[in-house]
């Protein structure tokens, strides 16, 4: 009996042993692949002298050694409409700009895999996913009258693409992220919308001249189609596949 109760305390015994080796091999493990350090926030200082519509923030969270997840967050900012798209979206070019407003929101989640295992630093390849909304509005004073030609616009797009760059330590805390190519393709849709407060307008007139001025659009100008839409011009964009190239730049707090 004495037997017996001695082997069954040396099986607890052995079962527990193992059973804590075990425990402390899967912690070790866990610690050995564990970053130092894996959060860090940032700021993209480039959309803050651009004329891009938006302040460009991020945060990463390094769940391994070698992989992180990027969130990029472009918080919309209302700057001027760039001239390429003023020019594409006027109708004769005459008058006077009273309003000139363009914002932009943005988002763009990426699973990097940092090829030197010290995540968040040295290279990376990234595949990632994004969406993007702009909003355009323009008003034009005609003849120096009281009435006037408005433009508003509104464009949604959702894409994927593959990204490479780098991330240096720029001290303990502190790191510099580049991207240095990104490429991607996106799925765009919008609407445009114009509209005149004369009453003498003539309402199939301006859509003979949105109709003019969209068809000058690239890759999409001769799928739009202007319509009547009670006392004003709608013009839907049709879905439309369109490549892009990215680059970004953020000085980063890590911790």
């Amino acid at each position: 009996m004495k037997i017996q109760s001695l082997l069954l305390t040396l099986a607890i015994l052995a079962v527990f042993q193992s059973t804590t080796a075990a425990q402390n091999r899967n912690r070790w493990s866990y610690e050995d692949d564990a970053p130092e350090q894996s959060w860090s926030v940032g700021l993209a200082p480039l959309s803050l002298l651009l004329p891009s519509g938006k302040i460009n923030v991020r945060g990463e969270w390094a769940y391994a050694n070698n992989k992180s997840l990027s969130l990029q967050v472009g918080i919309p900012r209302p700057t001027k409409m760039p001239n390429l798209l003023e020019n594409t979206f006027d109708l004769t070019g005459e008058g006077k700009t009273v309003k000139n407003r363009y914002t932009s929101f943005g988002a763009i989640l990426e699973n990097r895999f940092y090829l030197g295992g010290k995540a968040p630093r040295g290279f990376y390849l990234a595949p990632y996913a994004r969406y993007n909304h702009f909003d355009l509005a323009r008003t034009t004073e005609i003849d120096e009258t009281n009435y006037a030609t408005t433009f508003k616009g509104a464009v949604n797009g959702v894409g994927v693409g593959g990204s490479l760059g780098f991330q240096v330590r720029m001290g303990d805390h502190m790191t510099l992220d580049a991207t240095i190519a990104g490429v991607d393709v996106k799925w765009m849709r919008g609407t445009l919308t114009y509209s005149s407060n004369d009453p003498n307008n003539d309402i199939e007139q301006l859509r003979q001249e949105v109709q003019e001025a969209v068809e000058d659009i690239p890759l999409i100008g001769d799928r739009l189609s202007a319509a009547i839409d009670g006392d004003r011009i709608r013009v839907h964009t049709p879905g439309f596949v369109l490549p892009a190239y990215r680059f970004n730049l953020s000085v980063n707090y890590v911790f």
